[in-house]
């Protein structure tokens, strides 16, 4: 699993959900009941995408309280026309999207392990 370049699943694939999903997105709300999980390596050992898609819903604000609670902020300028939110105690970039057709909210997380 470690050298994969990307992964799809559920909760229910446990040794998927234990290896590649941060404690971020193990504790975030479950806004829908149908929601699925994705990991990719984007750049070798240096950038990861962590993922959670959640179906048939546009309303994010339990992920909005959610993130803030852990010490999120939103963020005025972002790379992407996603809500982006940053933390001081970690170098991860969290983003937030819905989209209208089909209705999801979709969370990422950027992680960029370059020193």
């Amino acid at each position: 699993m470690e050298f994969a370049g990307s992964a799809y699943y559920t909760q229910n694939d446990e040794k998927e959900y234990a290896f590649y999903t941060p404690d971020l997105l193990k504790r975030m709300p479950r806004i829908s009941d149908s929601y699925t999980f994705q990991y990719m390596n984007i750049s070798g050992p240096q950038a990861f995408v962590y993922g959670i898609r959640f179906e048939d819903t546009t309303d994010m604000q339990k992920i909005r309280e959610y993130l803030a609670a852990a010490g999120y902020e939103p963020q005025t300028q972002c790379e992407t026309k996603a809500e982006c939110w940053r933390s001081g105690q970690s170098k991860d970039v969290v983003t937030l999207y819905n989209t209208r057709s089909p209705n999801n909210v979709v969370v990422q997380i950027y992680r960029n392990t370059k020193k």
